[in-house]
């Protein structure tokens, strides 16, 4: 038992080393990881073999070589962590967020202080202006309120306007919400949210990919967004105006086949242009209540999916399928919301030029629709 914790310690020490490293992103990680099997061989792999690499090249080679010293800068932010109750999550740790997993750019370490699962069934990322109107904050609490009903995890960046909103009106209606943070978990931002923030504990929590002591500097905010866009089944923007952080969340949700959806508002108020340029350019749909996220999501569907028979009927498998048609049918069969495409290929371990085939296939044949955002869900009836 000693040895499994000790690998355990020196995984998350290695992700922590690597995560710290100049140059190194999660894509510019991830494509590391992969061609050397784990973060640990990254160290210990020769310079000519870390050079055969695609888009590897004598800087990021030098930068990987000088970081030995941030390895025992890692055992001591491990120590400092579990003095403090904090949860060190790396890549591999069977808690990371599996949603966060399976994008490009992926968090090697999380730090995490809360009793909320990272995990839950259903996240819901909530976004916005720090200018927030009186009607982006009814608005927010009439969403909050809708989604407590369906046990939803709520997710924000703590910050002024809609953020904060969005997290206290959770606590207000009794859902779990946890906060991004683009700082240390111990340098709270702003600091006049601070007791907000350590009533999350109990029922939700605080997320950084930041070490302790880490300054919530402009650059690291959109970092930050990442993390609140792919933590999320869908990101919901509730006043927005044509430029900053909200819009970055939104864009990115797109980028990871996340379901975007915006508040409209008046085309007289700056505040309102960006949600309103996102429904007419199409990257997010409308949103006039929370029942309509619940809709888009097919969540009603599930309570009408209830009785023996019909969870048969569900998950029996057809006869007609090919070897691969069979595993992405079992696949889906898992998940009644659906799956986006990336995942599908992740858990079939199927090329996406191989399912786009298969889908095809399976829709022809009756037994999969396909769902707006790239998202594929078996048909029930």
């Amino acid at each position: 038992m000693a040895l499994e914790v000790n690998n355990t310690v020196n995984t998350a020490a290695y992700a922590i080393a690597l995560s710290m490293t100049p140059m190194i992103g999660g894509a510019t990680a991830r494509q590391l990881i992969n061609h050397c099997g784990s973060v640990e061989a990254i160290f210990r792999d020769k310079s000519h073999h870390l050079s055969r690499i695609p888009g590897i090249g004598p800087k990021i080679i030098s930068s990987l070589k000088n970081n030995q010293h941030l390895l025992q800068k890692a055992y001591e932010e491990i120590d400092r962590c579990h003095q403090q109750e904090i949860i060190i999550l790396d890549y591999e740790h069977p808690q990371y967020p599996e949603r966060l997993r399976h994008i490009y750019d992926i968090p090697l370490v999380l730090y995490y202080k809360g009793q909320g699962n990272l995990n839950h069934k259903r996240v819901i990322s909530i976004v916005g202006t720090r200018q927030a109107t009186s009607y982006g904050l009814d608005t927010v609490e009439e969403i909050v309120a809708t989604l407590a009903k369906q046990n939803v995890l709520i997710v924000s960046g703590l910050a002024y306007g809609i953020d904060i909103h969005a997290h206290r009106m959770a606590v207000r209606y009794g859902a779990p919400t946890v906060a991004v943070m683009a700082n240390g978990i111990d340098q709270i931002y702003p600091a006049i949210h601070q007791k907000d923030a350590w009533g999350f504990i109990e029922n939700g929590g605080l997320l950084t990919e930041n070490p302790l002591g880490t300054k919530p500097e402009a650059k690291k905010f959109p970092a930050r967004n990442r993390i609140i866009a792919g933590l999320a089944d869908a990101v919901v923007v509730v006043e927005a105006a044509s430029k900053g952080g909200a819009l970055i969340t939104a864009n990115l949700a797109n980028d990871y086949d996340r379901e975007v959806f915006a508040v409209p508002g008046s085309i007289k108020n700056q505040y309102s242009q960006g949600c309103n340029q996102l429904i007419q350019q199409h990257k997010a749909h409308l949103l006039s209540r929370g029942e309509d996220i619940i809709t888009m999501l097919n969540w009603d569907l599930e309570k009408k999916k209830t009785g023996t028979a019909a969870q048969s009927q569900i998950f029996k498998l057809p006869e007609d399928l090919s070897d691969d048609e069979q595993k992405v049918y079992k696949t889906l069969t898992q998940y009644p919301d659906g799956l986006v495409l990336d995942k599908i290929s992740w858990y079939t371990q199927l090329s996406v030029s191989q399912l786009a085939a298969i889908l095809l296939n399976l829709e022809f044949k009756q037994y999969v629709r396909a769902r707006p955002g790239n998202r594929y869900q078996l048909r029930t009836v």
